[in-house]
């Protein structure tokens, strides 16, 4: 009797496929929020109550492919702040580099951005340190369906250079990543 009412109180009690695009779609927006919550924490004790109007600010450029999403005529200071800490966003360790590589390429498919527009991004966040690209980008694999796939393949083409894979040596954290730099780096010497 309570398995009946469990199963229709709270669905069916067979199991359920799971959709891997509303999986990726929780996914970017669980990273997102850690995003900007990290962001506005490490921003608190230099910028206090703009904090988190920095960290919405820097994490809407990051998450919506350049959009800062408001009008930068509101304040020339402000502006200022924004660029200093998307630079600065890599030395808080809030996010790891795969994992927001994985969701940006399923934001690049939720936006339908593709071509010039996300390849640019995608170099923006590589040189910010954000996300591996190029020679870094791991194998198809890594990212869970086709579609993922086909906007991973424009990521293979971004040319990295030496000092840019330096800087990312420098502030990635995860050994897998750094060994990975490492490698390249060695690699591209000789």
């Amino acid at each position: 009797m309570f398995k009946l009412l469990f199963g229709w109180l709270f669905g069916s009690n067979k199991k359920k496929k799971a959709d891997p695009m509303a999986a990726q779609n929780d996914m970017v927006y669980e990273m997102r929020t850690t995003v900007e919550k990290g962001l506005r924490d490490a921003l608190k004790k230099a910028h206090g109550d703009k904090s988190k109007q920095i960290a919405e600010i820097a994490t809407n450029y990051v998450f919506d492919f350049g959009e800062f999403g408001f009008d930068f005529s509101e304040g020339k200071d402000l502006k200022k702040i924004v660029g200093a800490e998307l630079v600065n966003i890599c030395n808080y360790d809030i996010v790891d580099p795969l994992k927001l590589l994985r969701a940006m390429v399923h934001r690049a498919y939720q936006l339908k951005k593709t071509g010039q527009i996300y390849e640019d991004h995608m170099r923006d966040l590589w040189i910010l340190c954000l996300v591996p690209v190029g020679p870094l980008t791991p194998p198809d694999s890594f990212f869970p369906t086709v579609a993922h796939q086909n906007f991973v393949k424009r990521l293979r083409l971004i040319e990295i250079t030496d000092r840019q894979a330096e800087n990312a040596a420098r502030v990635w954290k995860d050994p897998h990543l750094k060994a990975i730099l490492e490698a390249w780096l060695t690699a591209h010497h000789d």
